[in-house]
């Protein structure tokens, strides 16, 4: 057996995609499985070198639109998937038994995957696990205590028509080859609805950097927001946020690392203006590879994730993930993965209900005030989430029968 492990959006240490590359290889690689790693051609050479990747797919996986008002999103599709399938017909040849893991599909993805696969002899089809790390692009509505999905207008967001297009077009003898997963609940019962298809869900890969300790009695205290900042994950309430919180609050420090600041470019000098201004405020810019996330990590007290709720109801985040693997208590969106997946697990969280500036200091004060106790049910959380070796499960449920 022999593991493809493919991301056309793996290029870079901003976002998740390169954790989970790392979690998934290293355990692959572990085990002494021969593994294939193909990247978008700009991936960096510092993380090329990393995780030994080849650099295969040139067209970008998160190009949805080219301006055309009418149909630009389906002269998109059709260009990428044309494009996207060649390039998967640069990889070596499978075999039957070999194992395909594709993260992070948007809908030329999966179309190209099931071209490529149309083209592979019978007799060589290999298994073929499609990950989903961006929503279907439905509208969701809650009635009573189950969710009703709408698609969307295409020339707003085509991905729901896309996915319904694409699952009633790929043949039965194709599909049979195909796992479709998310790593949510929701977010796979999203994704069976636009689809079609049953989509199953992958267990987590996160895990502790260190072994979890408590951080009761811990004074003084660092608020953190983390990652790629974007609109979606309300990064632009933070020059609102952190002086609510500075002023509420005087034995608090606020750290907001921003991997990629150029693309918020003027809530970032918003907020490297607040730093000049206070000790108080520590800005980050650095891209978070393995080391930086540790740092990241052991810096935070309590992991702010000031998320739009809709864009987040049928999306997982792994920063809520990595909150709960590290014992750190974290405010987060009421009603969605992060807000379940914390509180199933027993972690420590406070949520919001309203994404604007004052809803969010609200819950963050919260947090600050009962901090000793949700640190303790932080602590009690992460040792027993690590108490399982997370990457090893989420490789068996991806090499699944051919195990």
């Amino acid at each position: 057996m022999r593991f493809f492990y493919l991301d056309p959006g793996l290029r870079d240490n901003v976002g998740h995609q390169a954790n989970t590359c790392r979690a998934v290889t290293s355990e692959l690689r572990r085990r002494g499985v021969e593994t294939f790693v193909a990247a978008s051609a700009e991936v960096t050479d510092e993380l090329k070198a990393e995780v030994n990747a080849r650099p295969i797919f040139k067209y970008p996986n998160a190009w949805l639109q080219n301006g055309e008002p009418v149909a630009g999103w389906l002269s998109v599709f059709l260009q990428g998937t044309t494009a996207t399938t060649g390039e998967l017909m640069q990889l070596p040849p499978t075999q039957a038994g070999d194992v395909v893991f594709l993260n992070s599909a948007l809908p030329v993805q999966l179309m190209a995957i099931a071209n490529w696969v149309t083209h592979i002899p019978p007799d060589r089809r290999p298994r073929v696990v499609i990950e989903f790390g961006i929503g279907p692009g439905l509208e969701a509505h809650k009635v009573g205590d189950t969710l009703q999905y709408e698609t969307i207008d295409p020339r707003q967001d085509p991905r729901s028509v896309l996915y319904r297009h694409i699952g009633n077009n790929i043949p039965a003898e194709i599909r049979q080859h195909l796992v479709l997963t998310t790593f949510d609940p929701i977010s796979s019962n999203a994704f069976a609805f636009a689809t079609g298809i049953e989509t199953k869900v992958l267990p987590l890969p996160q895990q502790a950097y260190w072994p979890p300790r408590t951080k009761v009695g811990k004074r003084p205290l660092t608020v953190s927001v983390l990652g790629h900042q974007r609109w979606d994950k309300g990064y632009q309430l933070m020059p609102e946020v952190i002086p609510i919180l500075l002023a509420r609050h005087q034995d608090i420090c606020f750290l907001a690392h921003n991997a990629a600041p150029d693309q918020m470019a003027d809530t970032q000098a918003h907020i490297r203006a607040l730093a000049e201004n206070s000790l108080r405020v520590i800005v980050d810019e650095r891209p978070a590879d393995d080391r930086h996330w540790r740092y990241l990590f052991a810096a935070s007290d309590i992991i702010l994730c000031p998320y739009k709720p809709l864009r987040y109801l049928t999306s997982y985040s792994a920063l809520a993930v990595e909150a709960l693997a590290n014992g750190i208590p974290a405010v987060v969106p009421d009603e969605t993965s992060l807000s379940r997946f914390l509180i199933e697990n027993e972690g420590g969280v406070v949520t919001f209900s309203e994404m604007t500036p004052q809803a969010i200091a609200n819950a963050a004060s919260l947090a600050l005030q009962a901090f000793d106790d949700l640190a303790d049910a932080a602590f009690e959380a992460a040792q027993s989430w690590n108490n399982h070796d997370r990457k090893a499960l989420l490789v068996d449920a991806i090499l699944g029968e051919a195990h």
